[in-house]
């Protein structure tokens, strides 16, 4: 549920400013309020886990079927791991809905966190820089990810970098012990026991279910002291280029961390509102007859905002 949710872009999630050697383009004075006003209503949506407002602002009418279309092939698609991936979600959700569940998690947490103290130690940063590298390298091979994209994501991993140097960040038992109520809470509250169960939902409950996990994904990162909701909250939108009446390039901003992360954001006009670019690309029939890919939410705009 969390991956179909929060996908996206990542991350994730998560936020730094994207490396500002170069100068930023001026915001166009008189320049169009519709696709800013779009960009902070996707925002709200997010901020609130109301993914079926979030679908509905996502595409025009004409594409919402698709969609639907997207999600359901999602959750329903089979493959060779699909038993093995089944048998381990009931295994975690069992685990996480069990009656001492987060006495039982914490007590297998803590010899695992004695341990990547002991083991790393003033190893910690070259670990933490070593993960950076390598995520970094998937980044710039990704095929699914665009160009913007890409930016993006390269920030957030230098970012997360950066925040993830202190050691304590990650080893600090109150931090986990929050972070396993957050999950157990969540787990709880989602009441799908078996993947098969969600494979079965209809969309309105799947986007319910959805914004279930959003909210517990957002309190997991909270206990490590991520306020995905004051970013979204404190997310700006400003018009730098515009392409003719119907396409505009926004950039927005929003701090997390100490830090502002900033990208820009292609916008379209169908009829009389303003949607995301590749959320109306990736829902676009193909002209293969291939079904359209999934265009979901993260927590923390993922390609370019929600």
């Amino acid at each position: 549920m969390a991956r179909a949710c929060l996908r996206g872009a990542l991350l994730a999630l998560v936020l730094l400013a994207l490396a500002a050697c170069r100068r930023e383009p001026e915001p166009l004075p008189g320049a169009p309020g519709e696709p800013v006003a779009a960009m902070l209503a996707l925002a709200e949506a997010l901020r609130e886990d109301d993914l079926a407002r979030y679908a509905r602002l996502n595409v025009p009418p004409a594409l919402q079927a698709a969609q639907e279309a997207a999600w359901r092939a999602h959750w329903q698609a089979a493959d060779e791991e699909g038993a093995e991936r089944a048998a381990r979600y009931a295994e975690w959700m069992a685990e996480l809905t069990a009656e001492d569940a987060e006495t039982a998690l914490m007590a297998r947490a803590e010899p695992r966190l004695a341990q990547l103290e002991r083991e790393l130690g003033p190893r910690w940063t070259v670990g933490v820089a070593m993960l950076a590298s390598f995520a970094q390298a998937a980044i710039a091979a990704s095929e699914e990810l665009s160009e913007p994209d890409k930016a993006h994501a390269r920030g957030v991993v230098e970012a997360l970098a950066k925040w993830a140097g202190e050691q304590a960040a990650f080893t600090d038992r109150e931090r986990a012990r929050a972070a396993i109520a957050a999950m157990v809470r969540t787990a709880r509250a989602l009441d799908l026991p078996r993947l098969e169960a969600v494979q079965t939902l209809d969309y309105e409950t799947l986007l319910a279910k959805g914004g279930i996990a959003l909210r517990g994904a957002k309190d997991v990162a909270l206990a490590y002291g991520i306020d995905l909701d004051a970013s979204l909250s404190a997310l700006q939108a400003e018009v730098i280029r515009l392409e003719g009446e119907d396409r505009a390039v926004l950039r927005v901003r929003y701090p997390l961390l100490g830090e502002t992360v900033s990208f820009e954001q292609a916008m379209v006009r169908i009829d009389d509102g303003w949607y995301r670019e590749e959320a109306v690309q990736a829902l676009s029939a193909p002209a293969d007859g291939a079904a359209p890919a999934i265009a979901s939410p993260a927590p923390i705009p993922a390609s370019a905002t929600p």
